[in-house]
């Protein structure tokens, strides 16, 4: 089902939680994004059914795989979700396209399943450059205002990608002091090649990177790479319990900043506080 409209009554949280604005909030001005003209589909009602059936495909494997040889190899799709699709009259048959919706899928993602307020995508933004090579960082592939009103960025790839894919995925990360940024993939991921690229990757302001493979207890069929809030993940397998992991994984994180590092009695005591501690133990381990 498509998604109901808004009531007179109801806040449409896409615009009062804007990426834009949420930027602007930070210090940061977006001068160009993209918009549906970009996308496989431009019909304008964005309540039409058709985007509930692009998302659909695009969150499924097999009918994903279809649409995109179709659009790269002319491969005839076998599958009435697809067909619908290309013959629906706003469909735009032109390859380059599959990326940018891809693009607006991830924010699509986060705003439907993970309670998201907002998302963007093909985001240009003033005055940004990359700390490794002092050039204009580029547009921002997918831009989300989480519910804490942090932000997340995804670099979205829909063919193969390298060490310097990865860079670029950090740099950006930092440059919009984003909370973390995925770097999501439609390929399947190869391991040996992706610990070999990440060897390869300085990364700014760490001096020592740790990079992990990361599954919740019980599930080890949804597996996530982590490079110091740098999440690389495919689009094999359920994808919503991969993101479902790396936001986990980043309160874990989060929380443990406040389990570790307590401010001690003068700073509480600044904070307006009186602190008596009653005693201290030590664990030796």
């Amino acid at each position: 089902m498509p998604p109901t409209k808004l009531g007179a009554n109801q806040i449409n949280t896409r615009q009062l939680f804007a990426v834009e604005a949420i930027l602007l909030s930070r210090g940061y001005e977006v001068t160009q994004k993209d918009n549906i003209e970009k996308l496989l589909i431009t019909e304008k009602d964005t309540y039409n059914e058709i985007w509930t059936k692009l998302y659909d495909i695009y969150n499924e494997s097999k009918l994903r795989t279809e649409l995109k040889n179709y659009l790269y190899k002319k491969i005839t799709p076998q599958s009435n979700e697809v067909r619908t699709l290309i013959d629906h009259q706003q469909f735009v048959n032109e390859y380059p396209r599959f990326d940018n919706t891809f693009e607006w899928f991830a924010g699509e993602l986060m705003i439907k399943r993970f309670g998201a307020f907002s998302a963007s995508f093909g985001i240009t933004v003033k005055d940004i450059l990359r700390n490794s090579t002092g050039t204009a960082s580029g547009d921002f592939d997918a831009l989300v205002v989480l519910r804490d009103t942090n932000l997340a960025y995804f670099e979205c790839k829909a063919g193969s990608f390298d060490n310097d894919s990865i860079l670029k995925c950090y740099e950006r990360m930092l440059s919009l002091n984003c909370q973390y940024s995925i770097l999501f993939c439609v390929e399947n991921i190869n391991e040996e090649k992706i610990i070999w690229d990440t060897k390869k990757v300085q990364i700014p302001v760490v001096k020592i990177h740790w990079f992990n493979k990361i599954y919740i207890k019980g599930n080890q069929q949804d597996v996530i790479y982590d490079l110091n809030n740098c999440y690389i993940l495919d689009m094999t397998g359920n994808i919503e319990n991969k993101i479902r992991t790396v936001l986990r994984v980043n309160a874990a994180k989060i929380n443990s900043m406040h389990y570790e590092m307590t401010p001690d009695n003068e700073t509480l005591g600044m904070l307006g506080y009186t602190v008596e501690t009653i005693d201290t133990v030590r664990y030796d381990i």
